[in-house]
């Protein structure tokens, strides 16, 4: 695969929309990577269906905050809101691509969450969508359309929670692979957006294959003008990948899908609090 055609990956942003901050925040994050790749951004908010059989259970009940008072729940006033958000995730996205003249659209889907994100991702060159959609606390856990997404999407995924913007350094994991390689061409450019500074953590449990990585990633970004910090890691484990990014200060962390299996990539998007961005 040539860097060329790295660079030519990311034509078409898929979006997943809802309320929340952690879906604006992907959405902000979507449309600078448009702006950067010259790509159309295309927003999707579902309707979801487990949400309306809810609220048309003679059973359920919303509870007020912070009064505590209950009632029934409306479907018909479910429908409204749910009318409610998408309009409001229209408008957001097309604040966020207008200004910076990016190609959108958007539609609206009635399903389950999940399986509507997955089948949309499928016509995408990357899936970004928040990683929680209502969080009650800060440090929120990983919600679970975003680990099907990290799971299941066929295409590269970006997660990002709220308040969270993609920043430098862009730190990156490296070990030869074709994937690694793509992943290499896409973090430097995004590192060239955001201020020339990449940090490569090679995979490589002894000192001869992390020197041959990185003479290896020194040719690929020969004429990129990045300021390019390395580091070796001896082996994939969670724990000491997550010490690694948070002691780097990670902007975004660009992960290659071949780097962990997927019970140790659900734990690392679990501990990590920088945006990730996973590449297929």
């Amino acid at each position: 695969m040539s860097e060329q055609n790295d660079e030519l990956t990311i034509r078409r942003i898929l979006v997943a929309l809802d309320a929340s901050r952690h879906s604006l925040a992907a959405m902000e994050a979507a449309a600078e990577l448009a702006a950067s790749m010259k790509a159309e951004l295309q927003g999707l908010f579902v309707e979801d269906v487990n949400l309306l059989r809810v609220a048309g259970s003679c059973v359920a009940r919303e509870v007020s905050y912070p009064f505590g008072v209950t009632a029934r729940l409306d479907p018909a006033r479910m429908e409204r809101q749910l009318r409610a958000q998408a309009a409001q995730a229209r408008k957001a996205l097309a604040a966020a691509c207008e200004w910076r003249e990016i190609k959108w659209s958007f539609r609206v889907v009635r399903g389950e969450v999940a399986p509507e994100v997955l089948a949309a991702a499928e016509e995408a060159d990357l899936l970004s969508l928040g990683k929680a959609s209502r969080p009650l606390i800060r440090r929120m856990r990983l919600g679970s359309t975003a680990l099907a997404a990290a799971v299941q999407a066929p295409r590269s995924v970006l997660l990002l929670q709220r308040d969270a913007i993609i920043r430098p350094p862009v730190v990156i994991t490296y070990d030869g692979s074709p994937t690694a390689r793509q992943a290499l061409m896409i973090a430097a450019r995004l590192a060239q957006n955001k201020g020339g500074y990449l940090t490569v953590l090679s995979i490589a449990d002894a000192p001869d294959i992390a020197q041959r990585l990185q003479s290896e990633t020194s040719d690929l970004l020969r004429e990129r003008r990045l300021l390019v910090r390395y580091r070796r890691l001896a082996g994939a484990g969670v724990a000491t990948l997550t010490q690694v990014v948070q002691a780097e200060g990670s902007g975004i962390l660009v992960l290659s899908s071949t780097i962990l299996h997927l019970a140790k990539l659900q734990k690392l998007l679990y501990e990590v609090d920088c945006p990730v961005l996973l590449v297929r």
